[in-house]
């Protein structure tokens, strides 16, 4: 874990971004904000990839959400 000052992080963003480990932004000495990356099998990364398969296989957004609408009270009733 790295800790750096508001105006550094906002000098080198993309660099820290592009180092891929958890940040601590601090100012006046007190943290403010953590940025941690995101894990390849997190759910944001599969839901994001769901939708781009969807998206190519021409299935909208409604239409998904209804199948799994219907999925769920197949399945919970």
């Amino acid at each position: 874990m790295k800790f750096v000052g508001v105006r550094e992080f906002k000098q080198d963003v993309i660099k820290y971004l592009n180092e891929g480990n958890e940040i601590v932004v601090m100012k006046r000495k007190k943290p403010i904000a953590r940025l941690t990356p995101v894990e390849k099998d997190s759910p944001e990364i599969i839901l994001l990839e769901i939708g781009r398969v969807l998206s190519e296989a021409g299935i909208s957004p409604q239409d998904a959400r209804k199948a799994l609408d219907r999925a769920r009270q197949k399945i919970y009733g």
